[in-house]
């Protein structure tokens, strides 16, 4: 068993860094998020009524500047299950209409204020700021010993009916779960 997480992880740090020419380029920070983003997409399930139909896209969208445009435009070419990517910036949460995974800007103000307007719809919401996770974001970036982590509330998860993968919460930094 031990062996089969440890393949999955090195699958999984595999593909997160983007196809380039050069095998020995350290991907940045923004391209190590790009590539988690897709990567989490892949193992995590949406409510049946999430998507319209077999060929609704599977939306990846940016709350406020979007920091990392370049790196996520490649995304467009590639699928989840079968699902083509689109990618869309919002300036606001009112814009909202269709969004499944949200990478929310750390200078959005209010944050507690947009997480609690997207709690309990069927979006994932991953940030970088301090305790997103704590305050009901779903999905928080962090640096631990210079590498780039993650660290996944699977009780908004659940309020959101989000399913996510156990090999996903495996390779997570730290899973907090008050309901068991």
């Amino acid at each position: 068993m031990r062996h089969f997480f440890l393949t999955i992880a090195l699958a999984f740090v595999l593909s997160l860094a983007p196809p380039c020419g050069h095998t020995a380029e350290i991907p940045s920070e923004s391209q190590l998020k790009a590539a988690y983003l897709y990567n989490f997409a892949k193992f995590i399930s949406w409510p049946e009524d999430t998507f319209a139909n077999e060929q609704d896209p599977l939306v990846i969208g940016v709350l406020g500047n979007n920091p990392f445009s370049k790196e996520l435009a490649p995304l467009t070419e590639r699928t989840v299950r079968g699902r083509p990517i689109k990618i869309m910036q919002f300036k606001k949460v009112e814009d909202i209409q269709a969004c499944h995974l949200l990478y929310i800007n750390p200078a959005i103000r209010q944050l507690e204020a947009v997480l609690k307007t997207l709690h309990g719809k069927p979006i994932v919401t991953v940030g970088d700021n301090k305790n997103f996770a704590h305050h009901n974001g779903m999905i928080q970036f962090v640096t631990r010993r210079e590498r780039l982590r993650f660290i996944v509330n699977l009780d908004v998860a659940k309020s959101n009916r989000i399913k996510i993968n156990s090999q996903l919460l495996s390779l997570a930094f730290e899973v907090l779960e008050t309901e068991k």
